[in-house]
């Protein structure tokens, strides 16, 4: 039994000398950077599949950062202001929003936790890169040139054009980062210069209507020059459609009705403003006008006037 009470100390202190000895030390850094790596080879399978879509859009990155920071705040916003200062666990009649807006509060403030940040970035980058677009000094531009390359290399492709085109216009030669930008640039430039050449050409044949849904320079395009879309002949086509349907519906509403009570003709009007405000009886005898209904119609018409052929911009070159 002494034998044993003597060499129990002597065992302990053996066991702590060891645990503390560099040897085990080494062991033991090297099992827990063992551990995590086999740890974290599955979440990079899991994660593979989204880190590959994320690079496939690298020149959307800004466009999703800010849809998904809007988002995000937006709904933290809408779960606090309903939780804590509406007060809408209180309600028994919103019982049903109070779930959704706990996760909104939850979720939406972890990706705006992570986002933000990074969407501050980004919007400094803008920043950079907009200061240095409204220069109309070469000198300072070149001076500049790495801050405006490297914010437009973060921000997009479209981003990049815009920075290869203020280039072209003060006489500055692309460098290397972005002159495959240029490069695709002029390719596009030569086909749209063929494209317009049978466009022209066949525009001479064509009815007005013809050259109205196949414009791809439409009046909004040109008030609106920052959304590419509208110059695609799909987009404008839909905006036609929906606009002219839309204005169409509501004139027949207002002139000759197109409701009916009791199973009766079609003859009376629903009026808008009384609908939206709530009232019971949104019935009138037509004709009837309300205010709702008219700015609606206004808003129609002019949308589908405005996506109705630009007039050309003639361009000389000097040589």
């Amino acid at each position: 039994m002494r034998m044993c009470v003597r060499h129990e100390p002597m065992g302990v202190i053996t066991n702590l000398y060891f645990l503390f000895s560099p040897v085990h030390q080494e062991r033991t850094n090297k099992s827990d950077e063992s551990y995590p790596m086999m740890m974290a080879r599955p979440r990079r399978r899991l994660l593979a599949p989204l880190r590959r879509w994320w690079m496939s859009k690298s020149d959307s990155h800004f466009q999703i950062i800010t849809y998904t920071t809007i988002l995000s705040v937006a709904a933290t916003l809408w779960g606090f202001l309903f939780l804590f200062i509406l007060d809408g666990t209180a309600d028994p009649s919103k019982s049903a929003y109070v779930s959704w807006s706990w996760a909104a509060l939850i979720f939406g403030g972890l990706i705006a936790f992570y986002v933000v940040p990074e969407f501050s970035i980004f919007l400094n980058q803008k920043s950079v890169l907009d200061s240095i677009l409204s220069l109309d000094s070469r000198p300072e531009v070149l001076r500049r040139r790495g801050e405006a390359e490297e914010a437009a290399l973060m921000l997009g492709i479209e981003y990049q054009k815009t920075l290869v085109s203020h280039y072209e216009s003060l006489g500055i030669k692309t460098s290397g980062k972005l002159r495959h930008v240029s490069k695709s640039m002029q390719k596009k430039q030569k086909l749209s210069v063929i494209e317009d050449e049978l466009v022209v050409d066949s525009e001479n044949e064509q009815s007005a209507l013809m050259k109205w849904l196949n414009t791809r320079e439409s009046h909004l395009s040109r008030i609106l020059p920052g959304a590419p879309v509208l110059h695609e002949l799909i987009w404008n086509r839909l905006i036609l459609i929906f606009s002219g349907l839309t204005g169409t519906l509501l004139l027949y509403n207002m002139m000759f009705g197109l409701a009916s009570i009791d199973g009766g003709s079609r003859e009376y009007t629903v009026d808008l403003t009384l609908f939206l405000s709530g009232n019971e009886s949104i019935h009138s005898l037509a004709p009837h006008f309300d205010g709702v209904s008219i700015i609606l119609t206004a808003t129609s018409l002019t949308l589908l006037y405005l996506t109705r052929p630009a007039g050309e911009i003639k361009i000389e070159w000097e040589d």
